[in-house]
């Protein structure tokens, strides 16, 4: 799959903001009023995917105000939900009679249906923000119990919430990767972790479906794994044992996937692995280290693997992937990580 991707950087800095007007209506993402606190210098990179029946969405701008009007809704009414979270610079939002402050890598939900405004700021650099975009009918908890959540903060420092914004990072650093039966699986976790995530600012779980814990649960087991995926010695015994389960339910959780546990970590390590042949930044760490970062016991076996799965050996993977033109856009993982 490949994303969209939109950019002021070539645009006379008279008509970015007539550009990003048109950009947007051309993109049919939701239709929404970009303006920017400033005109002058006024920049803009844009990002987004449908992955499954969820698109994701990265900016990357001068500060900028946004603005949802019952007449842009009258036009264009989709029952959609979006989670936001600002990755640089903070978000004011007004929706719902509520306003509130959204710090940097804090949650929020917003509903497309209902009229909306926000504010993008950052005290240096560009504001960088991710969005995901979903049919309101995905997210297994009744409307009366969502309103209570929509346009409040949430935070996303530990436990589910921070798995929460792990999980939206991961789906929009890898949306140029994914396939689309991998897409439309990992938008089904990252909704059943976003339902549990909601569920618990509710006070309880008690809307969500069985299968929504089961795979909230299958998720948190990823997050573990890809924290883990350095480690040569990790296994089945060793997951199953931090997730307090045993390796026989660990075993049956991925085989209701299509999956082994043995062969979605292997699947993990050489995609962690191609991404890091592809950064030129890591272009002078020797091939047979970069094997070693995502868990390969030794360059022989890395380079073995990798062949056998892209039909093509790292060292030359790495330069056809340097030799490739780049699209100038922050990794979220990086903007992520930052104190």
């Amino acid at each position: 799959m490949s994303s969209t991707f939109i950019s002021t950087d070539e645009v006379p800095a008279a008509d970015r903001a007539d550009f990003v007007r048109e950009a947007l209506s051309v993109a049919r993402t939701t239709a929404v009023e970009l303006l920017p606190v400033a005109e002058a210098g006024f920049r803009l990179r844009l990002r987004y995917s449908d992955l499954g029946a969820m698109r994701v969405i990265q900016r990357s701008a001068s500060p900028y105000r946004v603005r949802r009007t019952r007449a842009l809704i009258r036009d264009a009414d989709p029952d959609l939900l979006a989670i936001g979270l600002p990755l640089r610079g903070r978000a004011t939002v007004s929706q719902y009679d509520r306003q509130f402050h959204a710090p940097t890598s804090s949650l929020f939900l917003w509903d497309v249906r209902q009229p909306y405004s926000a504010r993008f700021d950052a005290s240096a650099g560009p504001v960088e923000f991710l969005a995901l975009h979903f049919p309101r009918e995905l997210l297994p908890l009744p409307t009366a119990q969502l309103e209570k959540v929509v346009a409040t903060p949430l935070p996303a420092s530990q436990g589910i919430g921070a798995l929460t914004s792990q999980l939206m990072v991961e789906l929009a650093s890898g949306m140029d990767h994914f396939t689309p039966a991998e897409a439309t699986r990992l938008s089904v976790a990252a909704l059943d972790v976003l339902a549990t995530r909601l569920a618990g600012a509710l006070d309880g779980d008690r809307w969500l479906p069985p299968e929504t814990h089961t795979h909230a649960l299958l998720v948190r087991i990823h997050a573990f794994i890809q924290q883990h995926l350095g480690n040569p010695e990790l296994s089945p015994g060793a997951i199953a044992a931090a997730h307090h389960i045993s390796t026989r339910y660990l075993h049956m959780l991925f085989k209701e996937q299509g999956l082994t546990v043995a062969g979605w970590v292997r699947q993990r390590r050489l995609e962690g692995a191609r991404r890091d042949l592809a950064e030129p930044s890591r272009s002078r760490r020797p091939v047979g280290a970069i094997g070693a970062r995502w868990g390969f016991s030794s360059p022989s076996q890395f380079s073995q693997v990798f062949k056998a799965t892209y039909g093509t050996t790292p060292r030359d993977y790495r330069q056809q992937a340097l030799a490739a033109p780049r699209q100038q856009f922050a990794d979220p993982k990086e903007l992520f990580s930052e104190p």
